[in-house]
C-alpha cells in the first residue's frame, strides 16, 4: 500500500519528470554532494544483489536509497513521508533531505510530502472519548500491536460497559509506531481508517478498533480491507479511507506524543499504554479481574 495520490502534495514538478539514473548508492551520494547536498560523512549500507535497497545515511535528516523496482521506490518514499519527511523521488532512487526542493534542480525527479490535512472532528485533544464518568481511563494503542490486541480482546467489552453506563470516561489514542512495507504501513493507515470511521459514525470506532487490532486476512492490510472493515462496523468511510484524509493527522499526533508526552505527563515508552486517573496500569494485559480491580480502586 502506498500513500494515496490525494494524500500527497507535489512540492515541485510532477511524478513523471526526468531524473538522473545511478548504478550504485555511492554514485547517488556523489551526485547528491555535487548538487549541493550538505554531508561529507555518509554511512553506507550496501545490500547490492539482495532484495533490500542500498542505503546511505547522514545523521537523522538525510537518507539516500537506491532501489531495485518501482514498488520498492514507492515503499521507501511512502515510509519516509509517513515519518513526516519530504522526499525527492527519481528513477530508482529516493532522497530524504530538508533541502529536497533545491536538490531537484540538479538531480531531477519529483519532490513529494504528505499533504497537510485537518483533525478528525471526532477527537478531543487527539483522543476518541467515550463516557463522562470517573475514573478516567486512558488507552494508547497501535493498530499493529499484538499486546494491544490482547488487552482489547480481554478488556474491550468492560471498557465499553464502563463508558456507556457512565461509570468511567475512556479515552482511546491511536499511534503509528510500527509502519513497514511488509505490513502495508498498517499503523498509519489503520489510524487513518479509525479516524475516518469515527467521523462517519462514532459508534463504529470501538468495533472497528477490535477488528483492526485482530489483523487483516492477508499478510498486510489493503485499502479494500480497511474500507470493508469500516463498513461492517457501521461507517460509510470509503472515500475518506481511500483519500488518506487523516494520514497527516496520524503522523503528527504520533510525533506530538513521542516528543511532548501524554496529557497525564507520562512519556510513551511503548504500547499498549493504559492509565487510570493518570496512574499507569502495569499488570498483565490479559488479566480481566486485575484490570477491573484497578478501575474499582480508583473510583
Amino acid at each position: 500500500m502506498a500513500v494515496s495520490a490525494t494524500a500527497v502534495v507535489f512540492l515541485s514538478a510532477c511524478a513523471g519528470d526526468a531524473s538522473e539514473e545511478f548504478d550504485s548508492v555511492e554514485d547517488l551520494v556523489a551526485a547528491y554532494q555535487a548538487a549541493g547536498g550538505q554531508c561529507e560523512d555518509f554511512v553506507i549500507y550496501d545490500e547490492a544483489g539482495g532484495e533490500e535497497a542500498e542505503v546511505a545515511h547522514c545523521g537523522v535528516d538525510t537518507v539516500l536509497s537506491l532501489t531495485e523496482s518501482d514498488e520498492q521506490t514507492s515503499d521507501v518514499a511512502t515510509g519516509a513521508m509517513l515519518r513526516g519527511q519530504t522526499v525527492l523521488v527519481g528513477a530508482g532512487w529516493v532522497v530524504e533531505d530538508p533541502d529536497a526542493v533545491a536538490l531537484r534542480e540538479e538531480l531531477g525527479g519529483a519532490v513529494l510530502a504528505l499533504q497537510e490535512g485537518g483533525t478528525p472532528e471526532s477527537v478531543t485533544d487527539n483522543a476518541f472519548v467515550f463516557g463522562e464518568g470517573e475514573p478516567r481511563i486512558q488507552v494508547v494503542v497501535d493498530p499493529l500491536c499484538d499486546y494491544c490486541n490482547r488487552f482489547i480482546e480481554t478488556n474491550g467489552d468492560a471498557l465499553i460497559e464502563l463508558a456507556d453506563s457512565g461509570d468511567a470516561t475512556v479515552e482511546y489514542r491511536v499511534v503509528s509506531l510500527h509502519d513497514d512495507p511488509e505490513n502495508g504501513f498498517g499503523s498509519s493507515y489503520g489510524a487513518n481508517a479509525l479516524a475516518c470511521a469515527a467521523d462517519a459514525d462514532i459508534d463504529a470506532f470501538r468495533p472497528l478498533l477490535s477488528t483492526v487490532l485482530e489483523g487483516p486476512s492477508g499478510e498486510a492490510w489493503t485499502e479494500s480491507e480497511f474500507v470493508g472493515a469500516a463498513d461492517r462496523a457501521g461507517a460509510d468511510a470509503g472515500d475518506c479511507i481511500a483519500d488518506g484524509s487523516f494520514l497527516f493527522w496520524a503522523v503528527q499526533s504520533t510525533q506530538d506524543v513521542l516528543q511532548n508526552g501524554l496529557p497525564d505527563g507520562e512519556n510513551l515508552g511503548g504500547v499498549p499504554y493504559i492509565a487510570i486517573d493518570g496512574q499507569p496500569y502495569a499488570q498483565d494485559v490479559t488479566d480481566a479481574d486485575a484490570f477491573l480491580e484497578a478501575v474499582g480502586a480508583a473510583e
